[in-house]
């Protein structure tokens, strides 16, 4: 009975996926800066002194160039996460130049435990972060990649404000949820925010 549902969590992981990577690259920024948009309307963004960013990889929703504003604008501390084993960490960065490539091929920030992102800030200043994701539903359920990364993050720090970026091709109608999975506070598409 359990690996019934473990194929079933793959398969819908893989068409969800296979949805998203066939938006187009004009599309996929298009759709993307409007997401953008709509999360900077939100309080929890407008409040938020810190802000953990991820950085897009393959087809996720792109966040560089909202990196980049946020560098320019310097309203708001931006921290970005390695993965350290089976654990990410967030740590400072100040601009472009602090990433290199990491995890997969993803852009991370190097490890300096000066930048670290500490349970003390979290207390100290509004926090939001930004989750990417596979699929979602309108309960705001949310699957990942499979490693749990984001679900163990949020599980350790419930009082930092999470929001998860996703198009709308992205929403299925149910996503099996497990114990341990976490639900953002918000989705964010192009379309609309989910509560």
């Amino acid at each position: 009975m359990e690996k019934k549902g473990l194929i079933g969590k793959q398969e819908l992981r893989s068409r969800y996926l296979y949805e998203r990577d066939g938006i187009s690259l004009k599309d996929r920024k298009e759709k993307s800066a409007e997401i953008w948009r709509l999360l900077k309307e939100e309080p929890a963004y407008q409040n938020a002194g810190i802000v953990l960013v991820y950085m897009d990889y393959r087809s996720e929703v792109m966040t560089t160039g909202l990196v980049e504003e946020l560098f320019a604008n310097g309203k708001k501390r931006i921290f970005a996460p390695k993965v350290e084993g089976m654990v990410i960490r967030f740590y400072e960065v100040m601009e472009m130049d602090d990433f290199s490539e990491g995890y997969q091929g993803i852009r991370e920030p190097s490890k300096s435990p000066d930048r670290l992102f500490t349970r003390e800030l979290s207390k100290r200043e509004k926090t939001l972060v930004l989750v990417p994701g596979a699929v979602f539903d309108r309960e705001r359920g949310r699957m990942g990649y499979g490693k749990g990364f984001y679900d163990r993050y949020l599980a350790a720090f419930p009082e930092i404000t999470s929001a998860a970026l996703a198009f709308s091709c992205q929403i299925a109608k149910k996503v099996p949820i497990e114990p341990h999975d976490m639900k953002p506070d918000i989705i964010v598409t192009e379309k609309e925010i989910i509560r």
